[in-house]
């Protein structure tokens, strides 16, 4: 017959068919096979797939790069002001290896803290060191130059250092300077005292080129300008004290207002130099001495008529009724023709002045005027 039938076409397969089972049988037996011995790669034939490395947080790493700055210059600063930092930079230089080498967020992390405990770390000591090396510039400066600038009182034959408001019984002394630096406990305190030194080392140095300055009392002075630019008080009210001239001049808004002699504290009371404000008025007033009857210091209960404090340690600008000379010389031991006993001497570290002259600073100042002293 030419034909088959139906079952005999659909049971015996041709030799077509038989190749294609073989062909695909053997692929599906090489699968099973190779799922057996190793994982089925998808990436490119004869290359590894490589798992990815966790990228650092980018903030961390800004972090990290500002607190390395930062320790950095807390390094920089102990060692120019004389300080060792040996330890300190040993810490820095694995700190900074620790970060560049962390391959993990977690990694960096545990870095990361641990360079900013050595950040804080060295802040007090750092300052404390800034504030050791600029009292030794004050100290020294205000030494070298009292040294070689004298004043000789013929009432009482004694020679008196002029700058003694910046030496070892003023400013820089146990009692201002030393002792706010044996009392800091805090990064913020060991900054007031850098900040103070450097006030009172600026106000030195106004003071030294004020007195080569011939320009009379009452006239404005180029020191006085360079002071109020330095600290931003041109648009302000400033009471302007020169200890070397013992004068005093009012400037409103950079223009001077008034001026006139004053008296300010002897050399065992010195008026402190610095940068000040009006913390009060009273209108009159009764000052009591602190010092035991028996004391070369002590004075009766005095009635002040206008009183404004300057410095919460009892420090004053104010009328001083018992005198009748003000301005040189009056801050040393001499003789007033028409004032008491009182009046040989300087102040107790106050700013004298006349009582009319008071009257009108009373009037002309309110809370928070600045005083500057240099």
């Amino acid at each position: 017959m030419k034909t088959q039938s139906l079952q005999q076409r659909s049971t015996t397969p041709s030799w077509q068919h038989v190749t294609l089972l073989v062909a695909v049988s053997s692929i599906f037996a090489a699968l099973l096979l190779s799922a057996c011995s190793s994982p089925i790669s998808v990436g490119t034939p004869g290359v590894p797939t490589m798992t990815p490395t966790p990228t650092i947080n980018l903030a961390e790493q800004k972090e990290g790069k500002t607190e390395l700055g930062a320790f950095q210059q807390w390094i920089t600063l102990m060692q120019e002001n004389g300080g060792e930092v040996t330890i300190y930079q040993q810490q820095y230089n694995k700190d900074q290896q620790a970060l560049s080498q962390a391959k993990t967020n977690k990694a960096y992390t545990a870095a990361l803290i641990t360079l900013k405990g050595h950040v804080q770390a060295i802040e007090i000591p750092a300052l404390k060191q800034e504030s050791q090396s600029l009292l030794a510039q004050l100290q020294q400066q205000a030494q070298d130059w009292g040294n070689q600038h004298t004043f000789h009182d013929s009432f009482n034959q004694t020679t008196y250092p002029q700058d003694y408001a910046y030496g070892s019984n003023g400013i820089a002394g146990s009692l201002w300077a030393e002792e706010e630096l044996n009392g800091d406990q805090t990064v913020a305190d060991y900054q007031q005292t850098v900040d103070d030194l450097n006030m009172w080392l600026y106000n030195f140095q106004e003071m030294k080129a004020n007195t080569t300055d011939k320009t009379p009392y009452n006239q404005s002075h180029q020191t006085d300008l360079d002071i109020l630019q330095h600290y931003g008080f041109l648009q302000k009210k400033v009471v302007m004290v020169s200890l070397s001239e013992q004068a005093l001049r009012v400037y409103d808004q950079g223009k001077l207002v008034r001026a006139w002699l004053v008296t300010t504290g002897q050399p065992a009371l010195p008026t402190p130099p610095g940068n000040w404000w009006i913390e009060g008025k009273k209108h009159p007033d009764l000052y009591k001495s602190d010092e035991p009857q028996s004391s070369p210091l002590w004075y009766p209960p005095t009635p002040i008529t206008y009183s404004m404090p300057y410095h919460s340690n009892g420090y004053n600008l104010h009328d001083a009724w018992w005198r009748t000379t003000f301005g040189p010389g009056t801050n040393f031991p001499h003789q007033d023709p028409g004032g008491d006993r009182f009046a040989e001497q300087g102040s107790h570290g106050c700013v004298n002045m006349s009582t009319s002259d008071s009257a009108w600073l009373y009037q002309f100042v309110s809370l928070y005027t600045r005083v500057v002293i240099y």
